[in-house]
């Protein structure tokens, strides 16, 4: 099954929101995560040096203003403790990100994996904002 069909079957069997983004060339999924509080989570597709194509999968945590980048061996133990992703910059955004290659991925697997990056991010985003829901 090609990933992009598999997005959409994902999300409509969960009841996620889904919207593609063409002139990002990039899905975006809303699932709620605790109380009121809702989280994105974005796809994208590259290629790695073998051409394999890999999902890369994220979500926003905190604006690198925001968050605290002074002890960087906190945030390799962070890397290290949490299953499903790790911390990285983008842009001007720090983001929980997941690598997936495309082709050996189920159901299972894509659902666990972007409820994991919601929660976990939604929880890093509380710690930061508080009860303000930024994403």
């Amino acid at each position: 099954m090609k990933f992009d069909t598999l997005v959409h079957k994902v999300a409509n069997q969960k009841g996620w929101t889904l919207l593609y983004i063409k002139e990002d060339d990039v899905y975006r999924l809303q699932l709620a995560t605790t109380g009121d509080r809702r989280q994105d989570v974005f796809i994208t597709f590259r290629q790695d040096d073998a051409q394999v194509w890999v999902a890369t999968i994220w979500s926003v945590v905190a604006d690198v203003d925001d968050f605290n980048l002074s002890d960087p061996l906190e945030l390799l133990r962070f890397n290290w403790r949490h299953v499903w992703g790790h911390l990285a910059l983008r842009e001007r955004e720090v983001v929980l990100v997941h690598n997936q290659i495309t082709s050996e991925t189920d159901w299972i697997e894509l659902a666990r994996v972007v409820d994991a990056i919601a929660h976990a991010s939604d929880g890093i985003e509380a710690m930061i904002y508080g009860d303000q829901d930024t994403n």
